[in-house]
């Protein structure tokens, strides 16, 4: 929205100089009218527009963890009496996040401009689809403080779920990506010259010594063709994470491989028991619900599932019984929900469900930890231990075959 600088006259007849959003001078006359003020010149500012936007150029999006600072904070201020504008602004100031600060400014300039909050949060382009969504039902209730203190409580949950998940996985990524740099570092660039004194001075090679020089030869040979078939490999994954088409296979076995399957399955459940309580505890009804928390949930069969549940409650069914059908949903979690239904209880036995698998989900990464650290570790031994022999062996054939040699020539 375009900057204007303005003079403007007050009732007494002083002259007064400013700066003000508008999306035209029509309307920066009528804002300065209802502030009693008679608009006299108006120029935009394009040079401090374009100074604007360097400022706040970046490049990114805004994480969990901006969502929940911003949600908890604004929580605060409304339930303190705060004014909303007032609030954004202030946080606006305060935040050292460029794309939460460039964002929050437009919210405020599309607010003063006359759309509600929720319209502003989609004219952004910063904030996800469920938190504008949540804060529309927030705004329409006049519960907007509560449900963005319900968001950050939300957020958190799913950021720590996340953060768990991705620490268990950097660990045996790292051992892995190690051992195959060691691999590659011997193979390719130290023993070579070893094997090639070897084969020079004709010793008798042991047979996990001709599989390494195997090996070292074809990563000499070939190591480009490795190289460019493993990117090969992530751009074709990425291509089929992009179509549909091709997504749905990859989804589906992501929730069908074994023994990881099980895993994912309440990885998933978790993200949408969880989205699902926050909703409903926001005055969605079930149906909106379950469309809304699908936005969120990265996995075509999960969403198909959900969607048949969803058309089978439209027709009369109960969200139990329509989730039997599933082989998706664990019996556990269908029996939870029928509790709820039947209690009345339906939002706190969701948060109930994301809980317990949260924490399952936990428990069951940190024994799968504790298991795979010794045999990784073993791995590399194996690895260490195949290499050393692998050249030290045949050396020793060397150096027993050279005393032989200096031996009988002394004779």
């Amino acid at each position: 929205m375009p900057e204007f600088s303005y003079k403007a006259a007050q009732a007494d007849g002083s002259i007064i100089k400013g700066r003000q959003t508008a999306t035209d001078e029509l309307q920066l006359a009528s804002r300065l009218q209802s502030q009693g003020l008679f608009l006299i010149e108006a120029r935009e500012d394009k040079l401090r527009q374009f100074l604007g936007k360097l400022e706040d150029f970046s490049i990114g999006s805004l994480s969990r963890r901006d969502l929940v600072e911003l949600s908890n904070n604004l929580a605060v201020m409304l339930k303190a009496g705060v004014p909303l504008v007032r609030s954004l602004d202030e946080l606006s100031l305060d935040s050292d996040n460029k794309i939460l600060r460039k964002a929050l400014k437009r919210v405020v300039s599309d607010i003063m401009g006359g759309d509600s909050f929720s319209q502003a949060l989609t004219k952004s382009g910063a904030f996800p689809k469920l938190f504008v969504s949540l804060a529309e039902i927030g705004e329409q209730s006049g519960n907007l403080d509560r449900t963005l203190a319900d968001m950050a409580v939300h957020y958190k949950k799913i950021d720590t779920l996340i953060r768990n998940v991705r620490k268990a996985l950097i660990y045996p990524c790292f051992i892995l990506l190690a051992l195959l740099l060691a691999a590659y570092v011997f193979l390719a660039k130290v023993f070579p010259p070893l094997f090639e004194l070897l084969t020079q001075f004709d010793v008798p090679l042991p047979t996990v010594t001709k599989v390494i020089m195997a090996v070292s030869q074809s990563f000499q040979d070939n190591g480009l063709w490795y190289a460019l078939g493993l990117v090969l490999f992530v751009v074709i994954i990425i291509a089929m994470r992009s179509r549909d088409e091709t997504k749905r296979y990859l989804d589906w076995l992501e929730l069908n491989l074994p023994p990881v399957g099980k895993l994912f399955i309440q990885m998933r459940m978790a993200f949408f028991m969880r989205y699902m309580a926050l909703i409903s505890n926001a005055g969605i009804d079930l149906i909106r619900g379950i469309k809304m928390s699908l936005i969120s949930v990265n996995n075509l069969v999960f969403q198909e599932t959900m969607e048949r549940a969803r058309s089978k409650i439209i027709e009369g069914s109960l969200f139990s019984d329509a989730l039997r059908e599933s082989n998706y949903v664990p019996r556990m979690t269908i029996r939870m929900i029928a509790v709820g239904e039947e209690s009345g209880t339906l939002p706190e036995q969701m948060n109930l469900v994301a809980e317990y698998y949260s924490e399952d989900l936990e428990r069951k990464i940190g024994t799968a930890l504790a298991m795979l650290e010794p045999l990784l570790l073993f791995a590399m031994g194996g690895l260490a231990l195949a290499l050393v022999m692998g050249i030290l062996l045949p050396l020793y054939n060397l150096v027993s075959q050279l005393s032989s040699s200096v031996g009988g020539g002394g004779m």
